[in-house]
């Protein structure tokens, strides 16, 4: 392994933690932002530990006794399994393991004394939730290490916009304390949010301190062909759709309130829906997808499918099969400060065009011209979109779709991602 030069000459390995919660080897899940950037990193000739819970809700299932508490190597990149308990739903216990992971998290540095792990020059507390910051946070002041806050979700503001929480509510008050001591002490501040320094900067956050670096996505996913591993009854339906001459729209992620799939519905209130040239499948699962299905059935959308979720590599299979991708989101004011979904990259990649209901500055398929945008829980304006999309020729569709694509690879890809965040931490091991 190569080693990284620090500012006064000499040479080492660059050492960097990153805390998130919900991290997880590719084996038991989704191997998302954590494990390409620890990819690109022991690539480049630093070490970068993940440290996850033993137990949350993202895994297949909990990890083994023979990875707790110790580093183990999964596909070229280490991970730290914390022990924390186990829960079912949206409850207290998920609470408790969220703290039970940060106090462990921030005992650490027993581990270190010990001689068990290597003390790290940069720990990166990812904000899967707020509490992370809370163990990098005591380190930084017994072990005097650089810290970086990365930022996805700005809580607590999401609990408050998104989830109907009270400002008063003690735990969003306990939250919003801990995200005012981060944007005023932490080293630097990552967001996947391009516009989130006009609302960090008014709690104390320095404009020299912020960093945006958006989620990615590895090109490799898509140079294979994945086709065969689609499920029968989803290549039926399909099929189906393109028999009655359908343009096919396809929806691949969580069934959320976040995710405002509700207003598909809503279209069937203001169009003839017998008559419709398009036809919805929503792919996934999520809190809210029974009662999407209840309200379709209720009200008798025929333009509507709905299919379980699917592994991860199949959906770039499933997304070749679509003509026009949709992403929505509900109508807030915290999405002024920016967006950064995952299968945002992947509807790119796909080379389709992408139907955008969204009310803000920021517009990633605007910027890139890869499909429409129109405001949303807007049923006319979306059905106008969609009609758009159906008259147009094949060619131009494909044009936008290409433009996306392009516009992913330029900017998007773990590569590109990776560097920025290695040159950052760089920047501020040299410092030590």
């Amino acid at each position: 392994m190569r080693c990284w030069r620090k500012a006064d000459g000499s040479d080492r390995i660059m050492r960097v933690w990153y805390f998130n919660h919900y991290a997880l080897p590719p084996a038991a899940g989704f191997a998302g932002r954590f494990h390409h950037l620890g990819r690109y990193f022991e690539r480049n000739g630093s070490t970068f530990i993940n440290f996850c819970a033993g137990f949350h809700h993202l895994r297949n299932e909990p990890a083994n006794a023979d990875v707790m508490e110790q580093i183990k190597i999964f596909d070229g990149v280490p991970y730290y399994h914390i022990q924390t308990i186990g829960y079912s739903g949206n409850n207290l216990f998920r609470l408790i393991n969220m703290l039970e992971y940060a106090l462990r998290a921030s005992r650490l540095d027993r581990e270190i004394a010990a001689g068990k792990l290597d003390l790290p020059d940069v720990v990166i507390a990812s904000c899967a939730h707020i509490f992370s910051y809370l163990a990098a946070s005591r380190l930084k002041r017994k072990l005097h290490l650089k810290v970086i806050y990365e930022v996805r979700d700005l809580w607590p503001l999401s609990l408050i916009e998104l989830m109907g929480a009270s400002r008063l509510n003690p735990l969003v008050m306990w939250m919003k304390r801990i995200e005012r001591n981060a944007y005023r002490q932490a080293d630097a501040v990552v967001s996947t949010l391009s516009n989130a320094m006009a609302y960090m900067g008014s709690i104390g956050l320095e404009k020299d301190r912020f960093h945006f670096i958006p989620n990615g996505f590895s090109a490799n996913n898509w140079q294979v062909n994945h086709e065969s591993g689609i499920p029968d009854d989803y290549k039926k339906e399909f099929a189906r759709c393109r028999k009655q001459g359908k343009l096919i729209v396809v929806y691949a992620g969580s069934h959320g309130p976040p995710n405002a799939l509700d207003q598909i519905i809503k279209i069937g209130e203001v169009v003839n829906a017998k008559e419709l040239p398009y036809h919805f499948i929503l792919i996934g699962e999520g809190s809210s997808k029974k009662e999407l299905v209840r309200q379709a059935e209720r009200c008798k959308i025929k333009f509507i499918s709905f299919l379980p979720k699917v592994p991860q590599h199949t959906i770039t299979a499933i997304l070749e099969q679509a003509d026009v991708c949709f992403i929505g989101w509900q109508k807030k004011e915290i999405y002024k400060y920016g967006i950064s979904p995952n299968k945002m990259c992947d509807y790119f990649m796909s080379g389709k065009p992408i139907l955008h209901a969204i009310d803000a500055p920021d517009d990633p398929v605007a910027r890139a011209k890869a499909g429409i945008s129109v405001e949303p829980y807007s049923p006319h304006k979306l059905n106008a979109a969609l009609n758009a999309f159906c008259s147009m020729p094949a060619a131009e569709r494909e044009a936008m779709g290409q433009r996306g694509k392009q516009y992913a690879l330029k900017h998007l890809e773990w590569s590109v991602i990776g560097k920025k965040y290695y040159e950052l931490c760089a920047q501020l091991a040299g410092e030590k």
